[in-house]
């Protein structure tokens, strides 16, 4: 059940029964859930609450026709949920897109890590932690790691995100900058791009 007064939606496209990777924050940067979505659950999420931005990861890719295809209904779906395109004035049902990559490099300021490794998925997790977003402190990871763990090849990895959870989070704090600090942010098109302070 939402509690805040606004929701802030990231939504990753990927393949597979659930293609959506969900990520929902609310005014105070807490995540409220962070599911594996098909379209029936993705709708119904986001048609609770009265007041939400969505932002889409632009650079989620399309291995199939299918996949293309789903892009595209979601589309439609959020049109039929009575979203309109960012900037809309006096509207409460919002959305835009984003790149994840270049939104991790702009609030980062240093090369970015393969999203692909171990130390890019914790150097993108210490990014959104360092924001204020109320997740995983990353450094925990390393709490967690022994001697005997190293050799057994035991590593904690279900306590760091996915790198598509990861950027329906940078997508979801996207979509919470442009009603919290609306200077923080480029407009480019339909692409919003977070900024440093």
């Amino acid at each position: 059940m939402m509690t805040s007064n606004s929701t802030f939606a990231g939504v990753h496209f990927s393949y597979g029964r659930k293609p959506f990777t969900l990520a929902l924050l609310d005014d105070d940067l807490d995540l409220i859930m962070h599911p594996k979505c098909d379209m029936e659950e993705v709708s119904a999420l986001l048609s609770e609450p009265d007041s939400v931005t969505v932002c889409v990861t632009a650079n989620s890719s399309f291995r199939s026709a299918k996949s293309a295809n789903t892009n595209s209904m979601f589309y439609e779906q959020l049109e039929q949920l009575s979203f309109r395109p960012y900037p809309a004035k006096n509207e409460t049902r919002q959305w835009f897109k984003v790149n994840a990559d270049e939104s991790f490099a702009t609030l980062l300021q240093k090369k970015l890590l393969s999203r692909r490794t171990l130390e890019g998925r914790i150097q993108r997790a210490l990014v959104l932690h360092d924001q204020g977003l109320q997740i995983n402190d990353p450094m925990e990871f390393f709490e967690e790691i022994t001697r005997y763990r190293l050799i057994q090849g035991i590593l904690p990895l279900e306590n760091l995100y996915t790198s598509k959870e990861l950027d329906a989070l940078v997508a979801a704090y996207a979509a919470w900058l442009t009603v919290h600090r609306p200077g923080q942010f480029i407009i480019q098109g339909e692409f919003i791009l977070p900024s440093q302070e």
